[in-house]
């Protein structure tokens, strides 16, 4: 069993309240199993999908509590001494409280992708007859945080958006931190998201919700500073996630500052096109992001390139025909499914169909880092807008080596040292940047 780490912030330098009846949640657990088996028609609390930028924290008359309000708008009571922490997303929670060494105090996650490596086997066959298998890959907090893997996961067995309530009444929490547009709470499903909520509050738990940038159409990735801020106030360091929001900002700014004056003429157009045997057993060629995405807003608005798929949607399934209609001069890979290195694309036999394609004729094929159930952005959210910025510019980003820069990034995020920021490197498939010294 891997000890808990010591963790120190770097970047700022850069029994819980509810006494949990155990009849109580045994009645509760048999009135919603009853209930779920008669079609759970009660109906939930609307979620309203807005920003809280005026996040604040108001103490109780209790002195052992307060009031933190969320992204729902929603004021929540909380103990002021928060020692057991239950989460439900994919890992940017476990990122930022790593970062405010409070990661320790988690006692039941919601995603098994937290502990597990290698959910998913990439193999190629080129046409050479050449295979090649890609294994071992997995989420930053598998590597940082590999104790994560004993504690108790409320991802029910049945499918990844399922939630054991009993497992997750049993961990007991202070507070449940959920994450909504990561896998288990899809962006999209926000009726089963409240049914999801309502129960968990039913249980007597108390829920602090965030919104993602999945929920916020052409809205970038400025609101996980406001997921920051409300997890800061939960242990009074609000100063702290804001120093950690304004680090990972800089990287943002700094491209903006590089891109800003490509003239339109100039800009590149670039593809994200997530390839899987998945989307070939369908008939298709990948799966693209529109321009209405996050994914879509680091390209277009960070990089300053165009998104060679002008229509609006995620995942949306692009046969071989379409993809060579569009024909980009970059392309990303994201990982669906598994890695995906650029000779996937170039050299697989079963890819021969799009192998005309501009940027793969001319080698400008990228792999973005490892993202095992995650469905939205992560704190090393940083490297994702490098690879783009510099995939589509290069000359404007020589000085700068993504290698050394995902190191530093670890490093600083994470308090980790050089040898651990080098295995998350691995872990994410990124050794291809030290290959092609990139």
């Amino acid at each position: 069993m891997v000890d808990k780490p010591e963790n120190d912030n770097q970047i700022t330098k850069l029994s819980s309240y509810f006494d949990f009846k155990k009849g109580f949640v045994l009645c509760v657990l048999i009135t919603l199993f009853t209930v779920s088996v008669e079609g759970c028609t009660e109906q939930a609390g609307q979620i309203i999908t807005t920003a809280a930028n005026s996040s604040t924290t108001t103490d109780s008359s209790d002195e052992q509590y307060r009031y933190v309000t969320d992204m729902r708008g929603v004021q929540v009571k909380l103990p002021k001494d928060i020692q057991r922490i239950a989460t439900i997303d994919d890992g940017f929670v476990e990122g930022v409280l790593t970062n405010l060494s409070e990661v320790e105090k988690v006692v039941s996650v919601g995603s098994v992708g937290l502990g597990s490596s290698s959910l998913y086997q990439s193999n190629i066959t080129l046409n050479s007859g050449t295979n090649y298998t890609f294994s071992g890959g997995s989420n930053t907090m598998c590597v940082v945080n590999p104790w994560l893997a004993n504690v108790s996961c409320t991802e029910s067995s049945s499918g990844m958006t399922i939630i054991n309530y009993e497992k997750l009444a049993s961990a007991n929490p202070d507070v449940l931190i959920i994450r909504v547009g990561d896998c288990s709470m899809s962006a999209n499903d926000i009726e089963n998201n409240n049914k999801k909520i309502s129960t968990i509050k039913s249980l007597g738990i108390p829920v602090i919700v965030l919104y993602s940038p999945n929920n916020y159409n052409n809205s970038g990735l400025n609101t996980m500073r406001d997921e920051m801020r409300v997890i800061g106030q939960l242990f009074d360091k609000e100063e702290k996630t804001m120093a950690l929001a304004d680090y990972l900002d800089n990287t943002e700014k700094m491209i903006l500052d590089r891109t800003k004056d490509i003239p339109e003429e100039e800009k590149v157009t670039a593809l994200y096109l997530g390839i899987s045997s998945k989307a070939r057993q369908s008939g298709g060629a990948g799966y693209v992001s529109g321009i209405d995405t996050p994914e879509s807003y680091i390209l277009e608005t960070v990089a300053n390139g165009r998104n060679a798929y002008q229509d609006t949607g995620s995942g949306k399934l692009l046969n071989a025909e379409q993809v060579l209609a569009l024909n980009p001069d970059v392309i990303f890979l994201p990982t669906y499914s598994g890695y995906h290195p650029p000779i996937e694309l170039q050299d697989a036999m079963y890819y021969q169909n799009v192998q005309e394609l501009k940027a793969v004729k001319n080698k400008r094929i990228y792999s973005m880092p490892y993202t095992p159930r995650n469905c939205d952005r992560r704190v090393e959210y940083p490297l994702d807008l490098l690879i783009v910025a510099k995939g589509c510019y290069p000359d404007l980003f020589q000085d700068i080596k993504v290698h050394e820069f995902a190191l530093k990034l670890y490093q600083d995020v994470y308090g980790v040292d050089r040898a651990t920021a080098e295995e998350i490197r691995s872990a994410q498939y990124l050794d291809w940047t030290v290959e092609y010294d990139f």
